[in-house]
This record gives C-alpha cells, structure tokens and sequence, in this order.
C-alpha cells in the first residue's frame, strides 16, 4: 500500500502538472480577447456558482487527497473554474489552477474527464466544498504549510470566507497528527525539517520513497 500511495500520488501530481501548463497555453491564446485570465478570474466570485464537485468517496481516501472544483458562469455564458487539490492529512492546498472561457460542452466532454481521470465527481454543497478548502488550509498552517502560490488567483473564485456556514466536522491529518505522503514535487527533506519544527518530533508520521535529508 505504501507504494501504491506513492505513486498514486507521483501519476496526481504529473496529471496536474501537464494540466497547468496546457491551462497556461490556452490562456496565453485568450490574451488577445477583451476578458484575460486574470480580469475574469478576479471577477469570477460575481458571476453565479453553477455546482461544487468533489472526489468521489472521497472520505475512503487512504491518500489524503481530494480534488475540489468550483465553476462559476461568465457574463458571455462560458465558464471558468477554480481547481483545488487538497492534502487534508498534512499540506493543505497543495496545488490550484483557474481556467477560463470554458464553453459548456467542453466543461463536460474535456474538462471534467480530465480533471477527475475518468472518474465521476460527486456533487458537494457549496458549504462542504468551501469548508473543506478553507479548514485544510487552516490545518496546514499550524505547521508552518502556505496555499500553492496560484491561491492568490483562484481564491477569487470561491465565496469569501464567513459568507457561508461551515456545518460540517471534518478530520485533518491521520489518527491525530498529521500525515505526510511524499509526492513527486515534494522537497521531502524541508517538510519534515518544518514538521520537527512546528508539530515536534514523533507527533506527525510521514511516508516517502527517497531517504528525507
């Protein structure tokens, strides 16, 4: 199991990695249109929120990771999108993309099979997508763990934090302490430095392939 988590996170991370980078060609391909990424992005908490989505049974997850999206209608009737990877047993938000001027049949035949990879998305209320965005964020950084960078420009995408109730009891880390699963990207020897740091010795368990230090 060990080395199924790992590379179940290792084939995550690669499948968002291409992603963002396809997401930074087409939005490089709107720059000549009169809305940019950025202008529609940090408009986009204005516009209405079509539907949260969710991982599928994403509370049997032994990886920690579950992928959150938030779509939202343009004026022009297309749609954009905040995508969040939450690590709610140690890292929080660990990666984010926006992508804009999504027509609708391709938000269903494209973006939502690649996003998910094949699988289905359950359907969230938009108190548990943001509650559990907000709260990992939350957790991750009492040990020290920021949001991935482009947080700056997808949280304007969510509600605002307060505007919606926050009903649910959710559970971070793994048996009471977190749990860091090393992913492809991860500076495995910095976080567990930061871990010693923040949590203490012995109070967090981690899991990685590669010797830490």
């Amino acid at each position: 199991m060990p080395r199924d988590q790992q590379k179940y996170q290792k084939a995550l991370m690669k499948k968002h990695s291409k992603q963002k980078a396809a997401a930074k060609t087409h939005n490089a391909r709107q720059a000549s249109s009169s809305l940019s990424l950025q202008t529609i992005i940090r408009n986009a908490h204005t516009y209405p929120l079509l539907e949260c989505l969710i991982t599928p049974d994403w509370e049997k997850s032994e990886q920690g990771l579950m992928q959150i999206l938030v779509p939202r209608q343009q004026p022009d009737g297309n749609i954009c999108l905040g995508f969040y990877l939450i690590d709610h047993y140690c890292l929080g938000l660990k990666n984010t993309l926006g992508k804009v001027n999504i027509s609708s049949e391709i938000y269903r035949t494209d973006v939502l099979p690649t996003l998910y990879h094949g699988e289905v998305p359950e359907k969230c209320s938009p108190e548990l997508a943001h509650q559990m965005i907000y709260q990992a964020i939350d957790y991750a950084a009492q040990f020290g763990f920021e949001p991935e960078k482009d947080f700056v420009l997808t949280q304007n995408v969510l509600v605002p934090r307060g505007e919606l109730a926050e009903p649910y009891q959710l559970t971070f880390g793994k048996n009471g302490k977190p749990f860091f699963i090393s992913g492809p990207h991860d500076n495995v020897g910095r976080i567990l430095r930061q871990l010693d740091k923040t949590a203490g010795p012995g109070n967090y368990d981690y899991l990685a392939i590669a010797p830490p230090f």
